[in-house]
């Protein structure tokens, strides 16, 4: 589910607003929903959208009960924001980026992203 979240993300960046929570609803939960509503809402405002792909390596992933965390060391060089009118790429993302995911199992047997935090130490794609 963590790696859907990076294809949901664009997929509701780009539908209509009164669709955007269904798409996310699908990968993500409270609070991390809610946080991705309003990213995505201030984005679109701004005249800018998202480009691209971070590549993941996840690693450390410890499943407990209905809770779940695991570590990525993604590579975000090849993704970052653009112009929406002009297609300009204007930023781009950093390698050994170390993010840390929370995911936690609902009601209805599938998982969901719960929180995702960037730490600010780099990290190694091998760790």
């Amino acid at each position: 589910m963590y790696r859907e979240l990076y294809f949901a993300g664009p997929r509701a960046e780009h539908a209509p607003s009164a669709e955007r929570r269904a798409i996310l609803e699908r990968v993500a939960a409270p609070p991390l929903l809610d946080t991705m509503l309003k990213g995505i809402t201030a984005l679109r405002a701004s005249g800018r959208v998202t480009w691209g792909q971070p590549v993941l390596y996840t690693f450390d992933v410890r499943v407990q009960g209905d809770r779940a965390a695991l570590h990525d060391c993604q590579d975000a060089r090849k993704a970052g924001q653009a112009d929406d009118r002009t297609g300009k790429r204007l930023t781009h993302g950093m390698p050994a980026t170390h993010m840390v995911a929370a995911l936690i199992k609902g009601m209805d047997g599938a998982w969901r992203v719960a929180k995702v935090e960037q730490l600010e130490e780099p990290c190694s794609p091998a760790a």
